[in-house]
């Protein structure tokens, strides 16, 4: 497992910017639970297993702060085989307007709520 980056820094506008997955809640690995696409004007789009969103977003005080977002009910396909316990914990802290860092090298953005969400830069 990947350590936690040693050196964060507070996140702004521009280096949020691009694609990022969910890599692990806490301390337990996930994969194919949440993608988030931040983009230059302001929105956010993503996806929670199958179900995807697209919402605005704001930086503000260190923290991440998403607009209301309609988020789509689609029955999920079996490669989405996250635990929905898991998944159901990381989308509460998502949306509960966490504290964010970025790490110093841009690879990592944590979110730190009621639990730790660890997004790797993926584009």
């Amino acid at each position: 497992m990947t350590p936690l980056p040693a050196t964060v820094t507070p996140v702004d506008e521009a280096s949020v910017l691009g694609r990022w997955e969910l890599e692990r809640i806490d301390r337990k690995k996930i994969a194919n639970a949440i993608s988030l696409d931040f983009m230059a004007n302001g929105q956010v789009r993503g996806a929670i297993e199958c179900n995807t969103f697209l919402t605005d977003y704001t930086i503000s005080e260190q923290a991440i702060e998403l607009g209301n977002a309609i988020i789509t009910a689609a029955g999920c396909h079996p490669r989405f085989d996250a635990e929905p316990r898991l998944v159901e914990r990381a989308e509460t802290t998502l949306f509960a307007q966490p504290p964010a860092t970025i790490s110093d090298d841009g690879k990592y953005l944590l979110l730190n709520g009621t639990s730790v969400l660890v997004f790797r830069r993926v584009g």
